[in-house]
């Protein structure tokens, strides 16, 4: 008798069983098998682990070209060190001079610092407890609020556990549902994520172009929430955001700012308060976004502007209501590194501008085309997305550190490597540096 309600099979119907080509070395879940487990679905609809990753390759070429910089031994990225040694690091024991850094006052190695962060884990332990909603908040989390509120010359303060989440918080639940995004193409990857899932409209505009973003002001100006969304100092090249003439458009326009500023604050503004400042329109930004890893050598990031902007944060904002807050030490070490810029920001900026200077000026004698010649970040242009590579662990093997970009990160065929000065660079350690660059100079010709 057959039985009316069968048992549906785990493999799915109308198709045939995957045949088990396998080597008995090479099975995935050989064990479940042994034990007189049944294959599951997705075991069946994967196949073989090679054939796995052979599709996934092939469906991106960006996949592609990485591997091909593994095989060649030319992968810039995710090289463990040893530890960091002031303006240096220990690789496999070897000192290479840091110019990938963007801890610009060397706040992560500051002995005052790392001082009051030892006393901290004593205090508060080495880790963090919950979210700020449950137990993650401390008094010293809420005086570091009121301090960074009052460096930055605003009202209110968010606080999160990095730059990305805080972006991707911002514009996702906190900018009103009906808000119209008009966003620089160059804008960070959070930001350009952040607008693709909050669902609302947005619009990018070309890189600083503001005759452009006039355009597409005047072409929704009916809407009645516009945010413009730029950055304060764009990360690859160093070039600042046009934040003048954009406060000018958003007055004329009546939209609201939000900039991310992860590479300004502490390095442009007489008050250290970053691109803002520099352009004299601090005033004029609603929202603020800055990481503590460039400015504060730390971990995290939070955003300022107008109190009643950022209290519906505290009920709206799901990626601020349902993560964990930073770590007390951490909160500790970036209110001592806020006191340090309140006693010697100036002459630290100061520092860090004489030796961008130093090493820009003896880059370009020696030929390098610097695209922007007049921002602390130091971009090199190199054109070839493999040349860049080779270019940099041709440096790297001689002991300087810097960092490539290319496609996505750069159009295709501008490859650049990024070269950053911190205020722990010596004269002497600069110049060694250029003698390095020196000997690249002329493989570069040569190849």
């Amino acid at each position: 008798m057959t039985d009316e309600n069968p048992t549906p099979s785990p493999v799915r119907q109308g198709g045939p069983v995957p045949k088990d080509n396998r080597s008995a070395k090479d099975r995935r879940g050989g064990d479940r098998r042994d034990a007189g487990y049944f294959k599951s679905e997705s075991e069946h609809r994967i196949g073989d682990r090679r054939k796995h990753a052979r599709r996934l390759f092939q469906a991106s070429k960006q996949l592609n070209f990485i591997r091909f910089l593994k095989e060649k031994g030319i992968y810039p990225y995710e090289k463990a060190y040893d530890r960091p040694a002031g303006a240096e690091v220990i690789f496999q024991g070897e000192n290479i001079i840091n110019l990938a850094s963007v801890d610009y006052f060397n706040f992560a190695q500051n002995n005052e610092i790392k001082k009051a962060a030892c006393a901290a884990i004593n205090k508060y332990g080495a880790g963090g407890f919950s979210s700020k909603y449950s137990m993650g908040n401390l008094e010293v989390h809420m005086e570091l609020e009121e301090k960074l509120a009052e460096f930055m010359g605003k009202e209110s303060v968010l606080i999160f556990n990095s730059g990305y989440l805080a972006n991707l918080a911002m514009i996702t639940s906190l900018l009103p549902k009906n808000a119209t995004i008009f966003l620089d193409q160059k804008c960070h990857l959070s930001i350009h994520h952040a607008c693709l899932l909050s669902r609302k409209k947005y619009f990018r505009y070309a890189n600083n172009d503001m005759e452009h973003l006039e355009r597409l002001l005047q072409v929704h100006k009916d809407e009645p929430e516009k945010w413009i969304v730029t950055l304060g100092v764009f990360s690859s090249n160093g070039v600042l955001g046009n934040l003048k003439d954009i406060a000018i458009l958003a007055r004329k326009y009546k939209a609201r700012i939000f900039i991310d500023d992860a590479h300004g604050v502490g390095v442009y503004g007489s008050k250290l308060r970053g691109a803002a400042d520099h352009f004299n329109v601090l005033d004029e930004i609603d929202l603020i976004m800055c990481p503590f890893q460039m400015a504060f050598g730390n971990i995290g990031a939070f955003v300022v502007g107008k109190r009643y902007l950022l209290e519906p944060a505290h009920t709206e904002t799901w990626p601020y209501i349902f993560t964990y807050n930073i770590p007390p030490v951490n909160a500790v070490g970036i209110l001592k590194a806020l006191a340090l810029l309140r006693q010697g920001g100036g002459q630290l900026q100061k520092s860090l501008w004489q030796n961008v200077e130093r090493l820009r000026t003896r880059l370009l004698s020696l030929g390098y085309e610097i695209i922007n010649p007049k921002g602390h970040i130091i971009p090199i242009l190199i054109g070839d997305e493999v040349k860049v590579c080779e270019y940099a662990h041709f440096l790297f093997n001689r002991g300087v550190w810097v960092q490539p970009f290319f496609y996505p990160a750069v159009p295709k065929g501008k490859a650049i490597v990024r070269v950053t000065c911190t205020v722990g660079h010596s004269a002497k350690e600069l110049d060694q540096a250029v003698e390095i660059f020196t000997e690249a100079y002329r493989w570069l010709k040569k190849n």
